[in-house]
């Protein structure tokens, strides 16, 4: 009994070190960056307008009703803007600490299931993994909910597993569930409540959801923590919020493509396996395992395939979607971590080792992989976006990992073949933080466009618009409060009228092709000056700011 409580207390210190570490790589240069993309900005922009309004259960984006997201991550996002400001720190670190805490309880929860050393390595698997140095810095709804989702099934798991801890590790599972419903949406309950459901048919068990599955209690806790806010923000809209998140980012995300995110049927095989790099690279032995000894782990190791069920239905179910989207299926990618780790511990311990020219197949793969990447960032990436220029950078570490790599499979040190390929994942990561991060920011003058109105024009009034263009960016970093930016359509008419109601200059964005037409489009009381141009990497064009006034 001592021993076991040493070799606990132990675990817990290694995984309390692995989630500073996690801590410490999700959060190293994460607010220096501007906002990324269109949904950093489209979040961070409903949150300015909800503290502007006062109003914590409507979201809305440049003045209208935004049904993308329910509410927690701005609830989330809120707390850091609290502590850090309204910046990229304090919108993002709630992201950094979510998915440090992804690590930890992998770790912890692991290791009654695969053992200690499995458990450690599928913490250090998720915390380096290629895609976990992108989603866990940003200020986006899927931190949260690859948490929630991640505890909501490996509760049920061990609860299932393991009577004495049922009660409540299935209450802890439904009320994970509900808040990532609360995060994301009805998916987050209905595709893990799948996944038991087909989990316990194939166990032939089916009778225990009801007999020993807490239920009662149960659906109690979920309908508590959800469902008052999906009442109130329906009371709030007259249940037109709720219609159209049902409607729009549900049904119509799933049955057709949005905003052009679509892809083939093998979309998601190809983005997992990417996300995971460099781990991903020994899936085929894990796998191989798997097949081969399917009807004993079948037998005797439920754990195994709630794992592989996991992961097979979640990534199965968003392939038959129509909209796309690599986040869509992380929450496959702890199971399937998992299961690495635990084919990775069979071979360190030796009970069942890998095959060396697998291993080597492996590290070749990966090296293939670096050297991929370092051509087209030599070749393409200059190509397509000029001032840009080389990142042929990002190929070095996973080329130099596979080749010390292949050093330790030499001297038959597996474990050596382990600590390459996570300095050299952590060696990506720093190159893109300190490297590519800051190359990129200066493609993106949208944020330099916005800070400049705001600091022109300090407590007095303006407005600002778009034409021929649009990056929710500029409204985030330009606009006050719940200031809204108008997107013109038609300027003779509508650059008088926004002159006269703000009262003051109109800040306007265009690509700079179009400021002659502008010009031309002008009355002779308005006057138009260019504030500053600058290359766009979304675009790929140059846009300009430019300032109109009323003589």
């Amino acid at each position: 009994m001592a021993k076991a409580q040493e070799t606990g207390e132990h675990h817990l210190l290694h995984a309390l070190l692995l989630f500073v570490f996690a801590l410490w790589l999700f959060a190293f240069h994460t607010g220096d960056a501007s906002l990324w993309d269109i949904d950093e900005p489209n979040n961070a922009q409903c949150l300015k307008e909800m503290i502007a309004h006062n109003n914590y259960v409507v979201p809305t984006f440049n003045g209208q009703l935004r049904p993308d997201k329910p509410i927690l991550n701005y609830w989330l996002m809120d707390l850091g803007v609290r502590a850090l400001g309204m910046n990229s720190w304090g919108l993002r670190i709630g992201s950094v600490l979510m998915g440090a805490l992804l690590v930890l309880y992998l770790t912890l929860a692991l290791r009654r299931l695969l053992g200690a050393r499995a458990a450690l390595l599928g913490g250090l698997f998720t915390a380096t993994a290629l895609h976990s140095q992108i989603i866990f810095r940003a200020a986006v709804p899927d931190p949260l909910v690859i948490l929630f989702t991640t505890v909501a099934l490996l509760a049920y798991l061990r609860g299932y597993m393991y009577p004495e801890e049922r009660r409540w590790q299935y209450l802890l599972s439904y009320a994970a569930m509900a808040l990532g419903t609360l995060t994301e949406g009805p998916i987050f309950f209905l595709l893990p409540g799948l996944i038991i459901v087909v989990f316990l048919l194939l166990r032939r068990d089916l009778p225990h959801l009801w007999r020993e599955g807490q239920l009662r209690w149960g659906l109690s806790i979920f309908l508590l923590l959800c469902l008052p806010w999906y009442v109130a923000v329906g009371l709030a809209t007259h249940w037109r919020w709720d219609l159209l998140f049902i409607a729009q980012q549900n049904v119509d995300r799933y049955t057709g493509a949005m905003q052009g995110h679509q892809g083939p049927i093998v979309y998601y095989l190809v983005t997992t396996f990417l996300g995971l790099l460099p781990w991903s690279v020994f899936f085929p032995q894990m796998f191989a395992t798997l097949w081969l000894q399917r009807k004993e782990y079948f037998r005797s190791r439920p754990d195994l395939l709630f794992l592989g069920l996991w992961a097979g239905i979640w990534i199965a179910f968003f392939s038959l979607g129509a909209t796309k989207l690599p986040n869509y299926v992380w929450e496959a990618y702890p199971p399937l971590l998992a299961l690495l780790a635990w084919r990775m511990d069979l071979a360190l311990s030796g009970v069942h080792a890998f095959c060396g020219r697998g291993v080597i197949a492996s590290l070749l793969g990966l090296a293939a992989v670096g050297g991929i990447l370092l051509g087209l960032g030599a070749t393409l990436v200059p190509q397509s976006l000029p001032p840009l220029g080389s990142v042929a950078y990002l190929g070095l570490p996973y080329l130099i990992a596979a080749l010390v790599g292949l050093y330790f499979v030499y001297r038959q040190q597996f474990l050596g073949v382990i600590g390459s390929l996570g300095v050299g994942a952590v060696a990506l990561a720093f190159c893109m933080i300190l490297l590519l991060m800051p190359a990129l920011d200066r493609l993106k003058p949208s944020v330099l466009m916005g800070e400049m109105v705001r600091s022109m024009e300090g407590e007095r009034p303006y407005a600002i618009a778009t034409w021929q263009w649009w990056d929710p960016s500029f409204l985030f970093y330009a606009g006050r409060g719940a200031m809204t930016a108008t997107q013109i359509q038609q300027p003779r008419q509508q650059i008088p009228e926004i002159l006269r109601s703000s009262h003051g200059p109109l800040f306007l964005v265009l690509p700079q092709k179009d400021i002659d037409a502008l010009r031309q489009q002008l009355d002779t009381g308005e006057s138009a000056k260019v504030l500053y141009t600058g290359y766009e990497m979304y675009s790929r064009q140059n846009i300009s700011l430019v300032r109109i006034d009323a003589k």
